[in-house]
C-alpha cells in the first residue's frame, strides 16, 4: 500500500470504436474477468483513500460488469479527451491535500507492486526537497507536481513521446499525431499513469485547452502548464514495458491476455506445478494450484477452480468453478463445472461432471458418463455410457454400463437415492422418484419404478419380480462353494 494521501481516477469512458462491439471496451473479458477489473485490482492493491471510476459509454454495463464494492463512479457524457475526463472527476480531489493517481482502465497489465514503486520514488523525490512527509503541510509552492511512469517500448507508434531534461524531469508528451518526425523516433512514452499533487493538477486543469489535431483536451498538457509554472513532473521508466499496453482492437485484446495468461503459468511453475506444452494452457486469475499437480496440454481451467497436490490432468479437458483434491486423475477429454472431485478418484476420459456434484475419495467416474446434481460415494464406480442426475449414492455401489437415473418427469426434477454396496445393473432405467435399498440388486435391461429393499433382487423387463433376502441366500451360496 502507499502511506500518503491518495485518491485513485480511472478512466473508462470511452468507446473503444476499433473493437467494432456494441460492449463499452473495457467489459471484454481476458481469462474471465473484465479489462476494467485488472486495473483497478493493482489500484486496489495499493489501498487508496478513494477509486473514482470515470464511466461513460454504456456506463450501466460497465457499473455492473467491475462489480467494485466502495467505488465512486461520475459520469463522462461527452468524449472530450483524457484531460476532460478527469476533470469530470475534479469534484473528489479539488479540495483535498494528497495525491491523484490517474490510470486508463485498458492497462490490464500493470502491477499493483509498480504503483507502489511510483508512489516511493514521489515520496523519495518529496523528501529531496524537504517537505514534512508526516502530514503534507506547507507542501504547496514546492516544485515537484507529480510522477508519469514510462516505459521504452519496441515499437512507439500511437503511444505519446515522452521529452525530458537530465533530470528526468518531464518537459512535455508529444501525442503520434500532433509530433513531429525527429520525436517520434523517441521510444520512450508514457503509460497514461500519473500521481499528480491535487491542488496543482486542480489548478492546471482549469487551463486546458484543445488546439490540438483531435481538438481534444490533452490530460498530457497538464505537463507543460506546471512546467511553465516551475513546478515539475519527473518520468519514472519502468523495466517490464507490457506492464503499459493499452488495448485499442482486439488483436491487442489476445496479445494481452497470452501476457497474462504467461505470468499466471510462471507463477504456478515456479510453485511447483509442471505444465506440458504451457501455451496451449487456459489459466484464469482464481485458478489455485498446489505442488506437484501435472496440467497436460490444452487444458481449460476457469473460475474459482483449486486443484491439490499429486493430481493429474491429461489433455483437452476443462475444469471450471470446481474443487478437485489430492492423487485425483482426470482423464483425457472430461469436463467438470460447479463440482467438488475428492481425493484419490478417477474421472473419464469422456466424462462430465456438473451442478454441483460432489464425487468421493477413490470412487470412479468412467468414460462417457454424465453426473448431474449428483453425490457419489466412497469407492464407487460408474466405468460406462451412463447418466446419473440428482442422484445420492452411497459408499462401493456398482453402477453397470448404460445405467440412467430417469429424473424428469416432463414438470419437474425427482431424486434417485442408491444406498451402500447395491449392485445396479448393466442397462437399467432407474424411475426416479426411487430408492435402491443397500446391497440391492437390480437385473440388465430392467426399468425400475418402485423402490427396491435392502438386499434385493429387482428384475422389471416385464413385469417387475422382487426376490426376498436374494443377496443374503447369493452369499450363502457362495459361501458353500
Amino acid at each position: 500500500m502507499i502511506d500518503f494521501p491518495l485518491i485513485a481516477v480511472v478512466l473508462a469512458a470511452g468507446k473503444g470504436t476499433r473493437f467494432k462491439s456494441e460492449k463499452p471496451k473495457v467489459v471484454h473479458q481476458i481469462l474471465g474477468k473484465p479489462m476494467l477489473w485488472y486495473t483497478i485490482f493493482a489500484v486496489r492493491w495499493i489501498k487508496p483513500q478513494k477509486t473514482v471510476i470515470v464511466v461513460g459509454h454504456k456506463k450501466d454495463e460497465v457499473i455492473n460488469a467491475v462489480n467494485c464494492d466502495g467505488c465512486e463512479f461520475v459520469y463522462q457524457q461527452e468524449q472530450l479527451g483524457t484531460g476532460h475526463a478527469v476533470y469530470t472527476a475534479k469534484d473528489y480531489f479539488k479540495d483535498f491535500d494528497g495525491y491523484v493517481l490517474i490510470i486508463n482502465g485498458d492497462t490490464p497489465l500493470v502491477r499493483g507492486e509498480t504503483l507502489h514503486n511510483a508512489g516511493e520514488y514521489l515520496k523519495a523525490l518529496i523528501r529531496y526537497e524537504g517537505a514534512d512527509l508526516t502530514n503534507y503541510r506547507g507542501y504547496r509552492n514546492k516544485s515537484i507536481a507529480g510522477v508519469v511512469l514510462t516505459a521504452r517500448v519496441p515499437n512507439p507508434y500511437g503511444y505519446g513521446r515522452v521529452i525530458k531534461d537530465k533530470d528526468h524531469r518531464v518537459i512535455k508528451i508529444v501525442e503520434e499525431k500532433d509530433a513531429t518526425n525527429q520525436e517520434k523516433q523517441i521510444n520512450e512514452v508514457n503509460s497514461g499513469i500519473y500521481f499528480f499533487y491535487a491542488p496543482y493538477l486542480t489548478q492546471a486543469l482549469e487551463k486546458l485547452e484543445n488546439k490540438n489535431a483531435q481538438q481534444e483536451y490533452y490530460l498530457t498538457d497538464v505537463i507543460e502548464i506546471l512546467r511553465q509554472e516551475e513546478k515539475y513532473v519527473y518520468a519514472l521508466e519502468i523495466p517490464d514495458y507490457t506492464e503499459i499496453l493499452g488495448v485499442n482492437d482486439r488483436l491487442q485484446l489476445a496479445g494481452v491476455e497470452n501476457i497474462l495468461k504467461e505470468r499466471y503459468i510462471t507463477f504456478w511453475a515456479l510453485n511447483g506445478t509442471t505444465f506440458h506444452n504451457p501455451q496451449s494452457i487456459w489459466i484464469e486469475f482464481d485458478v489455485d494450484l498446489s505442488r506437484d499437480v501435472e496440467i497436460h496440454q490444452n487444458v481449460v481451467l476457469q473460475g474459482k477452480t483449486s486443484i491439490d497436490e499429486g493430481t493429474v490432468i491429461e489433455p483437452n479437458c476443462i475444469i471450471k468453478n470446481s474443487k478437485i483434491g489430492k492423487n485425483v486423475k482426470i482423464l483425457a477429454n472430461s469436463y467438470i463445472e460447479d463440482s467438488e472431485i475428492q481425493d484419490n478418484a478417477v474421472i473419464g476420459p469422456f466424462a462430465r461432471i456438473r451442478g454441483g456434484s460432489v464425487i468421493k475419495e477413490e470412487a470412479v467416474i468412467g468414460n462417457f458418463v454424465e453426473v448431474k446434481n449428483s453425490v457419489i460415494g466412497r469407492k464407487t464406480n460408474a466405468r460406462h455410457l451412463s447418466y446419473l442426475g440428482d442422484a445420492e449414492v452411497g459408499e462401493e455401489v456398482n453402477i453397470g454400463a448404460g445405467t440412467i437415473t430417469c429424473n424428469y418427469d416432463g414438470f419437474k426434477k425427482h431424486k434417485t437415492v442408491i444406498k451402500d454396496r447395491a449392485f445396479i445393473g448393466s442397462d437399467t432405467m432407474l424411475v426416479a422418484p426411487i430408492t435402491i435399498g443397500e446391497e440391492a440388486i437390480t437385473g440388465s435391461g430392467s426399468v425400475i419404478t418402485k423402490d427396491v429393499p435392502d438386499k434385493a433382487l429387482a428384475i422389471e423387463r416385464n413385469q417387475q419380480k422382487i426376490i426376498e433376502n436374494y443377496a443374503e441366500k447369493r452369499k450363502k451360496k457362495y459361501e458353500k462353494n
